[in-house]
């Protein structure tokens, strides 16, 4: 049995002992005082009191043990989680709207205004962030969820309906999907992204600029980076001395902005989408820099056994679980540009509590499925949701 001298702060970490371990430390220690006879049953008044000064005690090590874990970011919660991040200028995310485009169509010189609004046939509504003037029978603005959270989220072509009526403004679309809406960041969460926001305090090389993006736009699910410091052009087609910054989820013109902030004088921006930024001398610089093309991934989960552990909506975790780590349009999940390993994913399904055995494949299209990784190019992500998983 350990030595009392092995509780506490040691040189391997903090050690709380258990209630066990406290309570045979004060019988032991009694019968010292008052003999080897002394009556420490359950029932006499000795034996009470021991117990709950060792429960006492108990309670005292939790507390020392949770004081000594909020020094370090992987066993801190809370808001000694959250004091951690800033010191590195990491702030927690609050639950947040989802983003993207609507397209109005119209008579010509119609201008639509800023906070117009816009919705899908649930009711779920959409407002715009900037005013436009109809040109050419139609005009794309900025929008976002009036809502925060995962509801915000919606399929391309979903938003169709008007909600203020306005002369000269006939029709509304989304040609793209609405992204990012999400609920307030989890512990995991922030964790994830505190390790992801490498060199944020200062510096403009790529992990800083990564970074910048990373934290200041809202939205953004993923981003990596490359830069190509040679006087030739780079196998992935980056000219001399440039960077490419591929981001999955925000704004265009959030993204341009924060790119912007931090990229170095002289350095040119490239990729297949170019931005205005106007600088605070009032001068016009585009930024360019890459969206990722989405890449389907399907999971098939059979010949499931369970026990009595595996809960009511266990097949719902599940699959829940595997969505979270491959990624969706609210979850980053893998970055773009990594590969699905088979091998990572029955890690997933283990997650969920009473899974004792299963057969996992996956599928690029859906209908051929196996033990082959996912290959997924530098300029693609990797994404699923929870109807391209099935279990049974």
């Amino acid at each position: 049995m350990a030595s009392t001298s092995d509780w506490g702060l040691t040189d391997a970490g903090f050690r709380r002992p258990t209630y066990a371990e406290l309570l045979d430390a004060l019988e032991r220690k009694a019968r010292e005082l008052f003999g080897s006879e002394a009556n420490l049953t359950v029932r006499s008044p000795l034996g009470i009191f021991l117990r709950i000064y060792a429960w006492m005690l108990n309670l005292l090590f939790s507390t020392l043990e949770d004081v000594y874990n909020s020094r370090f970011i992987d066993t801190a919660v809370g808001s000694s989680l959250y004091n951690l991040g800033r010191a590195i200028g990491l702030q927690l995310l609050g639950a947040q709207k989802a983003v993207g485009y609507l397209t109005f169509s119209g008579d010509d010189g119609v201008e639509v205004p800023e906070g117009y609004l816009a919705e899908t046939v649930a009711g779920m509504q959409y407002i715009t962030l900037q005013s436009g003037v109809i040109t050419g029978g139609s005009v794309t603005l900025p929008a976002t969820a009036v809502v925060a959270g995962p509801d915000g989220n919606t399929l391309e072509g979903t938003i169709t309906t008007i909600t203020n009526p306005m002369s000269g403004i006939t029709a509304v679309t989304n040609v793209s999907a609405f992204e990012g809406g999400r609920n307030t960041e989890t512990d995991a969460e922030f964790r994830d992204r505190y390790y992801l926001s490498v060199d944020f305090a200062g510096g403009v090389n790529i992990d800083a600029i990564v970074a910048e993006v990373y934290e200041s736009v809202e939205g953004i699910l993923a981003v990596t980076g490359e830069e190509n410091d040679t006087d030739t052009q780079s196998e992935n087609g980056l000219p001399p001395h440039s960077f490419e910054i591929v981001a999955y989820g925000g704004l265009d013109q959030d993204i341009a902005t924060a790119i912007f902030r931090r990229k170095a004088a002289g350095i040119q921006t490239f990729g297949n989408t170019k931005i205005a930024v106007v600088a605070a001398s009032g001068s016009t610089y585009d930024i360019s820099f890459s969206r990722p093309t989405p890449v389907d991934v399907w999971v098939r989960v059979t010949n499931l056994v369970t026990d009595s552990h595996f809960p009511l909506d266990g097949i719902e975790q599940v699959k829940k679980s595997l969505v979270e780590f491959i990624g969706s349009s609210t979850r980053g999940g893998l970055n773009i540009g990594q590969p699905v390993i088979c091998m990572a994913l029955p890690t997933e399904v283990y997650k969920v509590p009473g899974v004792v055995d299963f057969d996992l494949e996956v599928s690029a299209d859906g209908q051929e499925y196996g033990w082959d990784n996912i290959e997924i190019a530098a300029r693609q992500k990797a994404v699923t949701d929870e109807s391209k998983v099935t279990v049974s």
